[in-house]
């Protein structure tokens, strides 16, 4: 009926004197405590903050000021309480202090409300978040790398590259939002599902969906992994399925859900809640292009709308704002079941290496460090094909991904060597098509350029790759390495640092940011390919016991 656990990755990790051991680095542990440092150090700064920072803010009040019954009725303002009820219950939860530190940030009808407290206590309250991000990497590191390969070195690693990762520094510490303390909770689930603990796993995923909606791309690998290795399916010499592990598992499933959705339910606010949490009246893409496969789409929409071949009277573009939403100019206009059949259709050949990859119960224990790049390869499929997808979702692919990499520095096979190039090529261009998210002001373009070249410095050294071999390296099996950075330093100069401006004099004013969608969604998409294929031909890795 599943698995039986290997050992409490949790305490193996935090806990065993392993950790102390000599084997690890000082510099390690100095870059994990100096990224805390660093991030308290953006206080001091007066740098940019997104409407998320008002969004939040407006749930704290809501969530203090108001009773549960009318969370997901309230709308005084804009920005209304979208997310699943635990993160509502979080956010009930951080307003507690809030309320010592700034009452006047409870208030609901005080929009816009930004004082000094209220800035460095959200600030404050996301650096304290990645603590969870801290404890999720190293446990699943730990869970992941083979003993020969010092599990403990390579958690500390992890560790040292997430909370080092510039994307999340800019999305998280910058921008603002959760990401880090929500992805942290993904990599507990993980950690646990690969250490064999499967029902803690499922639950800490589970938890996760009551947080952010958003983890639902990631289900069906969780889906078809849980069936294949902890219930048992299997059609050779017959029909297989354990009854009674399938039974305990949806129980469980059931149970969290039950826990969360009844008291919503109970209250009137189910239809306002789902409204909100799905909300497919959005257009196709975000008002900055995410880079995937719609991204390409749209330019071409645009492309043909220039060379004369949109209809007279047709509609005005292919994006979206907030509120509004605007047809293809030419090609269909892709509706939100589309890109559910096709992210669907997309899974197919993943859930088909999940079921290769793997055996029931006990004989899934050989295959060692996939599950994470499951989740990641999966992540990356809905990134790629799904609706209205926020550039910031390709966090999604980058930091379970990178979690799981530590485990494969110092193997000397092409295809572990090739992932861990392919992975530092993505999260370096991930990082770049996130830029846009600051502003073109003087602080800002100076700070996110020396993060990216700073940060990605860092992430390279960290993953032990030979220069050499990095420089020559083909993102996707057709860009090399050498060009890819070219081209992202081109396009800064262009974007960021005037050129736009020198050539167009004003006109054009949504070329930069469509060069930049454009050029990082051929290559993200480019690297998923190359990612999965890597997947695909890793050997399974014995345990040491």
């Amino acid at each position: 009926s599943g698995s039986a656990p290997r050992d409490s990755v949790f305490s193996s990790t935090l806990n065993s004197s392993k950790m102390a051991d000599s084997k690890v680095p000082w510099i390690l542990k100095l870059l994990v405590i100096g990224s805390f440092i660093f991030k308290l150090t953006l206080l001091n700064l007066d740098l940019y903050r997104s409407t998320d920072f008002e969004v939040h803010r407006n749930w704290l009040a809501i969530t203090h000021s108001l009773p549960f019954r009318e969370w997901y009725i309230e709308d005084t303002s804009h920005w209304t309480l979208d997310y699943p009820p635990l993160f509502g219950v979080f956010e009930w939860a951080l307003s507690q202090p809030a309320a010592l530190v700034d009452p006047k940030m409870l208030d609901v009808k005080n929009l816009e409300y930004a004082s000094r407290a209220t800035i460095v206590f959200q600030r404050c309250s996301v650096i304290v978040g990645d603590l969870v991000l801290l404890v999720g990497a190293m446990r699943l590191a730990f869970s992941v790398a083979a003993p020969k390969s010092s599990p403990d070195r390579a958690a500390w690693v992890a560790a040292a590259l997430l909370l080092c990762s510039p994307g999340l520094i800019l999305v998280d510490h910058v921008h603002f939002q959760y990401n880090g303390m929500m992805l942290g909770i993904l990599l507990w689930s993980a950690a646990d599902i690969e250490a064999g603990n499967h029902y803690r796993g499922a639950a800490w995923f589970c938890i996760l969906l009551n947080m952010k909606q958003i983890f639902l791309y990631v289900a069906p690998v969780y889906f078809v992994y849980l069936l294949r290795v902890h219930c048992g399916l299997d059609f050779t010499g017959g029909f297989r399925l354990c009854i009674r592990a399938l039974f305990k598992l949806g129980v469980e499933v059931v149970a969290i859900f039950a826990a969360v959705w009844v008291p919503v339910l109970l209250t009137g606010q189910g239809s306002n809640a789902l409204s909100r949490l799905f909300p497919f009246g959005r257009g196709l893409t975000h008002a900055y292009w995410a880079p995937n496969v719609w991204a390409l789409y749209n330019t071409a929409d645009r492309a043909l709308a220039k060379l004369g071949f949109a209809p007279e009277g047709g509609a005005a573009g292919s994006t979206a704002g907030f509120a509004e939403v605007f047809e293809s100019s030419v090609l269909w206009t892709i509706p939100p079941k589309a890109t559910f059949a096709l992210t669907l259709a997309a899974y197919v050949p993943l859930s088909i290496l999940i079921w290769r990859q793997t055996r029931p119960s006990s004989a899934a224990r050989a295959q060692r460090g996939l599950f994470p790049m499951y989740v990641a390869l999966g992540c990356a499929i809905a990134f790629a094909c799904g609706w209205h997808v926020h550039e910031k979702a390709i966090l999604m692919v980058t930091v379970p991904m990178m979690a799981a990499v530590p485990a494969l520095i110092g193997s000397d096979t092409d295809s572990e060597l090739n992932f861990r190039q392919a992975a530092f090529a993505l999260s370096v261009t991930s990082t770049f098509s996130m830029l846009p998210l600051l502003p073109q002001r003087s602080t800002e373009t100076i700070f996110k350029w020396l993060l990216l070249i700073g940060g990605h410095l860092l992430e390279w050294k960290l993953l032990r790759i030979p220069a050499r071999s990095t420089l020559c390296h083909r993102v996707g099996g057709w860009l090399p390495v050498w060009l890819l950075f070219l081209a992202i330093a081109a396009l800064g100069l262009y974007v960021d640092f005037g050129g736009h401006t020198l050539i167009f004099r004003g006109r054009m004013e949504f070329l930069p940011l469509l060069l930049m969608s454009d050029f990082s969604a051929i290559v993200v998409l480019s690297s998923f390919c190359r990612l999965t294929l890597c997947v695909a031909h890793f050997h399974s890795r014995q345990k040491d016991e």
